[in-house]
């Protein structure tokens, strides 16, 4: 299915250039060598989303297929391939019959297989997608963990103790906008809100084991720079992990345009290229920890609980009946509970259920849109890009060769009504709720070039940091709002080396990055 012959090197650690004709070609080609390297965790991933982890490993994994079953994934998936845009829908169908294509030449089945004593199923276009989901799964927090235990500290011990413990900001703040928060006055500790003495508690060390995951993405102007262009430095830390979650590649077509170059990494299981530079533009992630997911507390009605109270009503709870396939045994069943805001996530209790609302539910959250990042020329041809893409939330810093550098959030960001979104609250009256999306140009920005987007600031200092830490403050912050930002060490660390290396007066090189 070809359209002309594809070549494929390696270069002495195995990363392949993949050359073709045209786009397609070459996502038929990625298809071919992700299967041939990656198959196993490509299967990993999409069994992830989905919830089918069982099917392979037996009922040790059935806690796991429960979690993510509740969500819904694969019905959503199919929704996001017919709302596709043809373009994206036909890179996909060929990057798919490029997967199974690698698969079917592999000499041997991938040993994992052997050792489970399965065969490898083919992949199928929505798998792809929902390789992206097992990615909103890893990077966001969808059991509503922020929001409940910053509840059950308030509950115990007060709004002063909640301000005090779990500041929205600290001395260590390394914002892009130079932001900070008043220190919150140290509360009375002595008695609970309804006026009873506290139970003693023993606070536990943290365990020496505790992976503390992290991110680092920065960037310099072309006006501190050798050449004159842009430079960006990006780590993407996940967890370590055999293979390595990330595949790098070097895709190479031509267009009406003329010859394509895209070096960075990709997501095996996805035909597009994750982070990278076309030689034009650069860009790099880093998770954003915006907030994108609202614990709801739902009331019911009080016979057969399987009635809730909305602005318009009481509505019927709607019962999603799947099997979950589980090696070695019969199908188990399994019901997922959902309301018109998301799923059911606790309960009941005292006659409420905790209801979960995630972007991540939303079929046009998800999509393939940053492939255009590999044809823009510009900053702000990629910034236009970030806030239509769809993937999990994440801090993009991004580059260009004109010299220009650049800061925003890719992905959707709810527009909250009536609360800040830090604890759990009733939408059963019509005062709080989402109001659809922040529109593009009401996203923040931070970047060096003026320009006609409504939320831009000027990156003065030409240069922009980032790990995992709030980014902004004032009004950008309530509108993003705070799902557990990482303190800003990592981040301050990283700011002030920049500006010492500016302040050397010494043009930057890589080497100094």
């Amino acid at each position: 299915s070809l359209t002309a012959a594809v070549t494929i090197t390696r270069d002495a650690l195995g990363v392949p250039t993949i050359t073709g004709a045209n786009r397609r070609d070459v996502a038929r080609a990625t298809g071919f060598v992700h299967a041939q390297d990656r198959f196993f965790q490509m299967d990993l991933l999409r069994r992830r989303g989905a919830g089918e982890l069982a099917e392979l490993f037996g009922r040790a994994a059935l806690p796991l297929d429960q979690e993510a079953r509740r969500h819904g994934f694969r019905r959503t998936a199919v929704q996001v391939l017919t709302q596709a845009n043809p373009a994206d829908r036909d890179l996909l169908s060929a990057y798919t019959a490029g997967v199974n294509a690698g698969l079917a030449a592999l000499a041997k089945t991938p040993w994992e297989y052997l050792a489970l004593r399965l065969t490898p199923q083919l992949w199928r276009e929505e798998d792809s997608v929902l390789c992206i989901y097992a990615m909103w799964f890893d990077l966001q927090d969808h059991k509503g963990s922020f929001e409940l235990n910053r509840e059950a500290l308030r509950r115990t011990l007060g709004q002063g103790a909640l301000d005090f413990l779990a500041p929205r900001g600290n001395s260590w703040d390394a914002a892009l906008d130079g932001s900070v928060f008043p220190v919150a006055p140290l509360p009375k500790f002595g008695f609970k809100p309804n006026g009873t003495p506290p139970r003693s508690a023993r606070l536990a060390p943290e365990p020496e084991s505790r992976f503390v995951l992290g991110s680092n993405a920065f960037a310099v102007s072309g006006a501190h720079t050798a050449t004159g262009a842009a430079l960006l430095a990006n780590d993407m830390h996940l967890g370590l992990a055999v293979p390595h979650i990330w595949y790098r590649a070097v895709l190479q077509w031509t267009d009406a345009t003329g010859p394509r170059r895209i070096v960075g990494v990709t997501l095996p299981g996805t035909p597009i290229m994750t982070i990278g530079s076309n030689g034009h533009v650069a860009w790099g992630f880093t998770d954003a920890y915006a907030d994108t997911t609202d614990v709801i507390v739902t009331e019911t009605e009080a016979v057969a609980q399987t009635y809730y109270r909305t602005p318009h009503g009481w509505a019927e709870i709607q019962d999603r009946q799947e099997e979950i396939k589980v090696k070695g045994e019969k199908p188990i069943p399994f019901i997922a509970r959902w309301t018109e805001w998301g799923p059911i996530i606790a309960g009941p209790k005292e006659g409420r259920y905790h209801v979960l609302r995630w972007t991540a539910h939303d079929a046009e959250a998800t999509n393939l849109r940053l492939r255009d990042m590999e044809t823009v020329r510009t900053t702000t041809e990629a910034l236009a890009v970030a806030h239509q893409a769809g993937l999990p939330n994440e801090n993009i810093l991004i580059a260009d060769a004109d010299g220009q550098i650049a800061w925003t959030i890719i992905g959707r960001v709810p527009r909250r009504v009536g609360y800040d979104g830090r604890l759990p609250v009733s939408w059963a009256y019509g005062d709080r709720r989402w109001d659809g999306w922040l529109k593009p140009e009401e996203i923040p920005v931070i970047t060096t070039q003026p320009q006609g987007h409504a939320a831009a600031t000027l990156a003065t200092e030409g240069i922009l940091w980032s790990g995992n830490n709030r980014a902004v403050g004032g009004a950008a912050y309530a509108q993003l709002g705070d799902s557990g930002y990482d303190d800003g060490p990592r981040a301050r660390q990283i700011r002030d080396d920049l500006r010492a290396l500016l302040a050397s007066g010494k043009k930057t090189t890589p080497a100094d990055l």
